[in-house]
């Protein structure tokens, strides 16, 4: 007889395992998504980032890193110690590598739920654009991650495509995420948009303000975020020092 835990397990290893062969296939043209963002996904990742406010020899852990975008700008932009990037897709990780190399850098193929980074080691936290891909029911197992691996007084901060609620807002993004992007996807070979993946995980992740709450309960200074029109909507905040 299958227990309710075994089948709760089952369920969650093949959600890993899918995740992994999705973004392996992805990880290729992963690059193609942000040119067609039209400087978005780039000005987001900088903003956010800039939140964070690192300082010189601090270590960043960037979850759910993909290619590398955030551990570009913060090589570029940061004087960081070292950079943890955390991924579960051995490709995406491979690519970030090809693109960075590995000075002052760690690439961790894991999941970000139980990650292998020591705890009370990193000054900050980022993910950009990956929440979207969690299921909610997660969410709770993810803070206390991130509540983990953070130095007393680190900071955090999360960013994510989201559905926005302006009625002129919603239609542009309904333009772009349900009909532009599909189009394009097939054209190009695309498989993260032509077959609407990122418009659905958007739609039902709707806004980051539904976990607030949970965000203000584990963390202290915690500042929630909408831009754009409410495009992208993020999180940022501190760990409570002991």
């Amino acid at each position: 007889m299958t227990t309710f835990v075994e089948k709760s397990g089952r369920i969650y290893f093949d959600r890993i395992a899918y995740q992994r062969r999705f973004f392996n296939r992805f990880s290729t043209s992963y690059w193609f998504l942000n040119i067609l963002s039209f400087g978005l996904a780039n000005r987001t990742r900088r903003r956010s980032l800039a939140a964070l406010q690192i300082r010189e020899g601090g270590i960043v852990c960037d979850l759910m890193c993909g290619d590398g975008g955030n551990i570009g700008i913060l090589r570029k932009y940061y004087r960081c110690g070292k950079i943890i990037g955390i991924d579960i897709s051995d490709r995406m990780i491979q690519c970030a590598r090809n693109r960075f190399g590995e000075s002052d850098t760690i690439y961790l193929i894991e999941n970000v739920l139980s990650s292998s980074v020591p705890s009370d080691s990193c000054d900050a936290v980022s993910c950009t654009f990956g929440l979207k891909t969690l299921p909610r029911e997660q969410m709770s197992i993810l803070i206390s991650e991130v509540d983990r691996i953070l130095k007393p007084s680190g900071t955090f901060v999360f960013a994510e495509l989201s559905k926005p609620k302006n009625e002129i807002y919603y239609f542009l993004w309904s333009l772009y995420f349900v009909y532009f992007l599909p189009i394009v996807g097939r054209l190009f070979s695309c498989p993260f948009v032509e077959k609407k993946y990122l418009s659905n995980s958007i739609d039902h992740f709707g806004s980051i303000a539904s976990d607030e709450q949970r965000f203000r309960f584990t963390f202290s200074k915690v500042n929630s975020f909408s831009w754009y029109g409410g495009i992208v909507t993020g999180i940022s905040g501190h760990k409570k020092e002991i």
